[in-house]
């Protein structure tokens, strides 16, 4: 049974403690200064593509990060046997820590949006939603991750690799080859065309191509199955790990 009183008190608890987590704010803070220093150098026909570099890395490293390191935290700290004996469940903790993880990234996202000057270029609230229904499947990425490893920083040292080839790696391949097509759905990606479409569908300078199958509803929908996969992968996985801290 889920409490909505358990989870806002450990909600509260979490919001207290980024504030003081080297390994959250660093991420946190960063992506802010990557959006002002392209903003000073990009010129205004490649502004999008900045736009979308920049909200791809906050939704993989925060997305990610945040959760996973909050979760190795209560492990490396020994706290769970304390919420444990609280009677808090394993749902009222992992909720609580995905609502933080998904507040705290997606008002990066906004902050990103503004610095960036796309209020005039693109609707604000689809935005919000695209970013915000993306940050879910990364945030199971990373609960997943953090349930695998025992401290904040090696929590934190896996996310930033992940990150980097969720990133990259669809850049390198080639459009035509069988990898792209696979490619293509994940999250990070469907993101990207999400992103593209919200800017009045123009081309985007370094972006691969879009078709007719793509829109921004089909993104977000693929977005949500891509989160549905991940989220089992992880129930998977914690049913057979939980939160143990050996």
């Amino acid at each position: 049974m889920i409490s909505t009183r358990k989870i806002s008190a450990l909600f509260a608890k979490d919001a207290k403690s980024i504030m003081h987590n080297v390994f959250v704010l660093s991420g946190v803070l960063i992506i802010p200064v990557v959006a002002f220093v392209f903003g000073l150098i990009a010129e205004e026909e490649i502004m999008m593509t900045y736009l979308v570099m920049v909200a791809q890395m906050n939704i993989l490293m925060n997305g990610a990060n945040i959760i996973c390191v909050m979760i190795a935290e209560e492990k490396e700290k020994h706290t769970l046997g304390v919420l444990k004996a609280s009677t808090v469940s394993g749902l009222d903790f992992l909720i609580a820590k995905l609502l933080i993880t998904v507040l705290v990234t997606s008002a990066v996202s906004a902050l990103v949006f503004f610095m960036f000057g796309m209020n005039n270029n693109m609707n604000f609230g689809m935005y919000m939603l695209l970013t915000t229904v993306a940050i879910l499947p990364a945030a199971a990425i990373g609960a997943i991750i953090g349930i695998a490893t025992k401290t904040q920083s090696a929590a934190s040292s896996v996310v930033a690799p992940f990150a980097l080839v969720l990133l990259f790696v669809p850049i390198v391949v080639h459009p035509e080859s069988g990898a792209w097509r696979v490619l293509r759905f994940m999250f990070s990606e469907q993101l990207v065309y999400g992103l593209r479409y919200l800017y009045n569908n123009e081309p985007v300078l370094g972006m691969r191509p879009i078709d007719s199958l793509e829109s921004f509803w089909v993104s977000i929908g693929i977005i949500l199955a891509n989160f549905a996969v991940l989220f089992a992968i992880f129930l998977v996985f914690y049913r057979r790990k939980g939160l143990a801290t050996g």
